[in-house]
């Protein structure tokens, strides 16, 4: 937005937001697609469940829908295929508001500063991180009936704290910012010619602390744990995670530096460039595998599962993602359609009318099924009514 800004004088809100939708949507549709068809016929039981995770998912709001379920991330005993859309949706919901800020912003382009913008960003993403460290609940989570102080009431929902400081586009605003503030003052093509571009020795130090600190954090910290939500996690383990990432975006970014290139080796490269693939596949094909949402994965079956996210991933960036983003798909259908054998055209055509007739079965079935509670749910609600307090047995 910034260097659309400096070379047009203007920002193209329709065309950042067709952008975005031509990198994200398509690849989410094939999803949705095939977590409807699957669900709709290898598991009827859970069809009511998984049908508002559709729909939230549609919608970009799986965060919001995951908090105001009290079925989040980490819940276990269901089958869970698209809890991973949260951060997604916190993603979409940030592209959506951020371009009207950025067009706020360029209209007030004589009342502020680069370095102003910046520092009021981390200033605010500092306050969200101290507002998540006080609301933070530490200690054990159980029902809302046993750990009251871990929920929060909203008519007769509890909400868990957990859930809605982790899933929260509000909580998890604080490394957009920072984010943010960095493209504000880390301008590449600026670095080259200031001062700091003969600093790149420094950065590659810093970056190469900044990794350590990333692979420290994911090793050690938790969203929850046995004793409860992870203490380091809320109280300050986002904010370390923020900076450290924000240091290593930096360091690679700098024109003169060389931990870019010796990131930029080719697996790492192919991981990259595949990422929203292997983000998108990688926990549906987790849950087929698992069938229960918090079962481990044993060593083979976690093999399997990789194996299989790779090549979905792969099969998803070369025919839907790179020939979509690139109008590439255009000429295929061109091809197709004009082509004298008419063989291409059968297929092609047989191929959407079968998807068209799968995905509707699949919608209506979804759409009528009963919302029924989990059987691991119902067993434990069961022992609940089968249960003696110590005053019956007294009092008898």
């Amino acid at each position: 937005l910034l260097v659309e800004f400096d070379r047009t004088g203007g920002v193209d809100l329709k065309r950042f937001w067709g952008r975005r939708a031509r990198r994200l949507l398509p690849a989410l549709f094939i999803l949705l697609f095939f977590v409807l068809v699957v669900t709709a016929l290898f598991r009827t039981d859970a069809m009511g469940r998984v049908r508002g995770d559709l729909i939230a998912g549609l919608t970009y709001v799986s965060n919001w829908y995951q908090i105001w379920t009290a079925q989040g991330y980490a819940a276990a005993g269901d089958f869970a295929p698209l809890r991973h859309l949260w951060s997604l949706a916190v993603e979409e919901q940030f592209y959506l508001v951020w371009p009207i800020v950025m067009v706020v912003l360029f209209r007030r382009r004589a009342s502020w500063t680069p370095a102003l913008v910046a520092a009021w960003l981390c200033t605010i993403a500092v306050l969200i991180t101290l507002v998540v460290a006080v609301l933070h609940h530490s200690g054990r989570i159980a029902d809302c009936a046993v750990s009251p102080e871990a929920f929060w009431v909203i008519g007769e929902r509890c909400l868990p704290k957990a859930d809605t400081l982790y899933l929260s586009t509000i909580t998890r605003a604080s490394g957009l910012l920072f984010g943010s503030a960095l493209a504000f003052l880390w301008r590449p093509e600026a670095l080259a010619r200031g001062r700091i571009r003969k600093d790149g020795m420094l950065l590659d130090l810093i970056g190469v602390v900044g990794l350590v600190t990333l692979a420290v954090l994911a090793a050690r910290l938790h969203f929850v744990t046995p004793s409860g939500a992870d203490d380091v996690l809320f109280r300050g383990g986002f904010l370390f995670t923020d900076i450290a990432t924000v240091v290593v975006i930096a360091a690679v970014t700098h024109p003169t530096a060389r931990l870019g290139t010796a990131l930029g080796v080719i697996p790492l490269r192919w991981i990259g460039t595949r990422s929203y693939g292997l983000y998108l596949y990688h926990w549906p094909i987790y849950q087929l595998i698992r069938r229960v949402a918090g079962n481990r994965l044993s060593f083979p079956e976690f093999v399997v599962a990789m194996a299989l996210t790779v090549l979905v991933a792969e099969l998803s960036y070369q025919f839907v993602e790179q020939p979509i983003r690139t109008g590439e798909w255009r000429f295929w259908l061109r091809r197709i359609w004009y082509q004298d054998e008419p063989t291409a055209r059968l297929t092609l055509g047989s191929a959407i009318v079968v998807c068209l007739l799968l995905g509707s079965v699949a919608a209506v079935r979804v759409q009528r099924a009963d919302s029924t509670i989990t059987p691991i749910a119902s067993a434990l609600a069961e022992g609940e009514r089968s249960t003696v307090s110590i005053d019956e047995l007294l009092s008898g």
